[in-house]
């Protein structure tokens, strides 16, 4: 644990900040790689790039805000303003990081599904990089355990010295492998946007079997399920069914 990367006189930079930019900035240059095979320039996933950055910040705060209140509340009365550089949430990022992406799509014109299957591999490398940032920081920390590779985190953290899950770790090795997996596969997909609904199937997957070790959750759905794995096992029906229909309605690349 270890939630300040450096500090600069009053400046205190953040380990968290530190990973996601590091993320973002890599996610961003693998895309504009990427980009260049589909006919699309550096340039416009660079400018993509920029509406997904603030939507993805803004989903994710948005989304702490309304799912975790009283955390949100607690940072408030305990940080004031500066509570806000912490607690952002995954989905909301994607969530609202997707919708802007279909509105320039169809702003400036462009392929949404291409754009879509480019900037795939990179989501989940970036978001690799974001977990890696949350060991750090001592959050999304997992239940306790007796396992070889526990991870113990020093006080003030709410579980100091006692052996848990390394849920972080867990995360941005699956991450890791998504990215590794869907790299391989983009050269042989078959339709715009099948890259794209991979990435939405094997994360739910993964994000789902994390949550059976996270240790951060106090509100539980129908006894058992956490909010991440609702929205997880929603992500693997709706990609399932999307990749089971889009051949039937869209025009097939030759094998």
């Amino acid at each position: 644990m270890h939630p300040i990367f450096i500090r600069l006189g009053p400046l205190a930079i953040h380990t968290y900040g530190v990973f996601v930019a590091i993320g973002f900035a890599i996610g961003l240059a693998v895309a504009g790689w990427r980009a260049r095979s589909e006919g699309i320039s550096a340039e416009q996933v660079s400018d993509l790039g920029v509406w997904l950055i603030i939507a993805g910040m803004l989903g994710g705060k948005l989304f702490h805000i309304i799912f975790f209140w009283d955390d949100f509340i607690a940072g408030w009365h305990a940080d004031g303003i500066r509570s806000l550089r912490e607690g952002f949430v995954f989905y909301g990022g994607f969530i609202l990081a997707t919708l802007a992406a279909v509105v320039y799509a169809h702003k400036k014109r462009q392929p949404l599904a291409k754009l879509l299957d480019i900037f795939s591999p990179s989501l989940a490398l970036g978001h690799a990089f974001g977990r890696l940032g949350c060991f750090f920081n001592g959050c999304c920390y997992g239940k306790p355990c007796s396992l070889p590779w526990a991870v113990t985190f020093p006080p003030p953290h709410i579980m100091a010295g006692v052996p848990v899950h390394p849920t972080e770790i867990y995360e941005a090795l699956g991450n890791l492998a998504i990215f590794g997996g869907l790299s391989l596969f983009y050269r042989h997909k078959r339709f715009d946007g099948q890259v794209w609904w991979l990435y939405v199937l094997s994360y739910g997957v993964l994000r789902l079997l994390v949550e059976f070790f996270r240790g951060d959750y106090d509100v539980f759905y129908f006894g058992v399920l956490t909010i991440g794995q609702i929205v997880a096992i929603t992500m693997i029906v709706v990609a399932s069914l999307a990749l089971a229909l889009a051949p039937k309605v869209v025009k097939l690349r030759p094998a």
